[in-house]
């Protein structure tokens, strides 16, 4: 009897652990990495042109702050066109009394951008969130009311290197394109 139960004991002991024995197997592969993305080649630019961007936008509130383009930097960053767009703005807001209050956002992207043109050129569209950045009647800190009640505008701005710099050079707001 005592080698009954001896006999007995090891079989359950057996298949006890056999059933509770962890799976010695070797565990499976580790999926294949997926290559690395490369690098943009163009990325360099492209955040320069974003910086050339943010410079205008920052040069630009300073010309409609002020009423003058004098000690701004916006000479540095814009020609052509969008020089002549901003100070045109400006002269309209001198000629009115208005002053500007509050920060557009933004969300800018470089949409194209050809470095083999000459000179090399760019787009950058941006959804233009004007809800915190408006005019007020410089005499009366009174709002000016715009017609357009949405403040969401898609922008275009076109931008050419030159002599090595970025510079915008052309830009369009389109009231007819909201984002």
């Amino acid at each position: 009897m005592l080698l009954t139960a001896a006999a007995i004991a090891t079989t359950v002991a057996a298949v006890t652990t056999g059933c509770t024995k962890e799976n010695k197997a070797a565990p499976p592969p580790s999926p294949t990495a997926s290559p690395t993305r490369s690098a943009d080649p163009q990325a360099p630019e492209k955040d320069a042109l974003l910086g050339v961007y943010g410079a205008f936008w920052d040069a630009q509130l300073k010309v409609y702050a002020s009423g003058s383009a004098k000690d701004t930097g916006i000479e540095k960053v814009t020609g052509d066109k969008a020089y002549s767009k901003v100070q045109t703005t400006r002269a309209y807001y001198v000629e009115r009394g208005y002053e500007v209050k509050g920060v557009p956002t933004h969300s800018p992207q470089v949409t194209a951008l050809s470095m083999a043109a000459t000179p090399p050129s760019a787009t950058i569209t941006d959804c233009l969130d004007t809800t915190d950045y408006y005019k007020v009647e410089k005499s009366t800190g009174k709002r000016v009311e715009t017609a357009d009640d949405n403040r969401r505008h898609v922008a275009t701005y076109e931008a050419l290197r030159i002599a090595g710099t970025w510079q915008i050079r052309d830009f369009d707001i389109s009231r007819d394109r909201q984002c």
